[in-house]
């Protein structure tokens, strides 16, 4: 399935439990209140152990008798889902897995304390990926003075076991009108931390989470003051075209058109993404046709998060969503749009 949820046997439902709406594909289980640690772990299916397992090759040269002779390779392993006895794919040899529990539980201070609530959490592609999401209360004055209650901040804790990517801890607010996701204006600043697999990578996601978390409150007066000032500049349409049409739909340059036989079709799909994005700024969700920089920015991810005709994915659209094509096209546009506020 396009989605690639995973099957969860406990519920018999997609291995995935949301609170208040599923924010994808209507998968898995919905819940009216926010579960405990472990009812979390069940409901998202990320309860299973991944161990490391060698690997054998038959040991028969080509042409020979073959039989029972096996001989192990010396430079890789395989990461196994014990539960399943499923191979989800090979490694290296300084590959250390990071167990999903291990890797969640660091959210478990933030739950006890109060401060978060679980949100989100899942199983992708037969456990190869699994990400648990909270969602914050955060009283500070000063944000809640700017944000309100249309900006709410989340926690990310993403995990994977093919060696594919790296475990992440990030920051994500999420605009309540429009279930859209606001990253940090540069990548560099602090909104997502990575662990790779080698060595003591719980001791390492421990250390990720602490500083990401201790830091909210001074982080989100940071996207404080990013949505003041979207809020309060007015885009021409050149400044929107500049800024958002020609980061997330640009056209093909003329001089491609002798070479390139597919141009008139490239031209003919970027005019069309235009379209929705324009669309999407005057129209958006929860919009006021302001013209402001804070709606082109809303009415860009409203368009990547649910325009699946706009913006298709192969595989995982979740994943693609998590740190994925469609977030590096998000923290794309936002960090065009905050060059462009920032000229005021």
């Amino acid at each position: 399935m396009a989605h690639e949820l995973d099957r969860n046997a406990q519920t018999g439902k997609m291995a995935m439990f949301a609170v208040g709406e599923t924010p994808w594909h209507r998968e898995g289980v919905l819940l009216n209140e926010a579960p405990s640690f472990e009812e979390a772990m069940r409901l998202s299916g990320t309860d299973y152990e991944v161990r490391l397992v060698p690997i054998y090759v038959d040991d028969h040269a080509e042409g020979a008798v073959r039989g029972i002779s096996y001989k192990e390779v010396p430079l890789a392993r395989a990461t196994l889902r014990v539960d399943r006895n499923t191979v989800l794919n090979t490694v290296g040899l300084d590959y250390r897995p990071l167990q999903n529990r291990d890797a969640f539980e660091v959210l478990t201070p933030l739950l006890d304390n109060g401060v978060a609530k679980l949100e989100t959490g899942g199983t992708l592609r037969e456990g190869a990926d699994a990400w648990m999401l909270v969602r914050f209360a955060i009283d500070d004055p000063v944000v809640r003075d700017i944000l309100g209650d249309e900006v709410v901040p989340f926690g990310l804790i993403s995990n994977n076991h093919t060696c594919g990517r790296r475990a992440q801890v990030k920051m994500t607010p999420v605009r309540v009108v429009c279930a859209n996701t606001l990253g940090m204006a540069h990548r560099g600043s602090g909104d997502a931390i990575f662990v790779r697999h080698v060595g003591d990578a719980r001791l390492k996601i421990v250390d990720a989470a602490t500083k990401m978390f201790e830091g909210i409150v001074e982080r989100y007066r940071t996207i404080a003051e990013q949505y003041r000032l979207m809020k309060e500049t007015r885009f021409t349409v050149d400044q929107f075209t500049a800024t958002v049409l020609d980061v997330l739909a640009p056209l093909p340059e003329a001089k491609d058109k002798e070479a390139k036989s597919g141009f008139d079709r490239a031209l003919a799909n970027a005019e069309a993404k235009r379209r929705v994005l324009t669309t999407a700024w005057t129209g958006g969700k929860g919009h006021k046709a302001d013209h402001s920089a804070w709606e082109a920015y809303n009415g860009a991810v409203e368009t990547i998060d649910h325009d699946d005709d706009t913006y298709t994915v192969r595989g995982s659209r979740a994943l693609a969503l998590l740190d994925g094509r469609l977030g590096t096209a998000k923290d794309e546009v936002l960090e065009s749009i905050m060059v462009e506020c920032k000229k005021r």
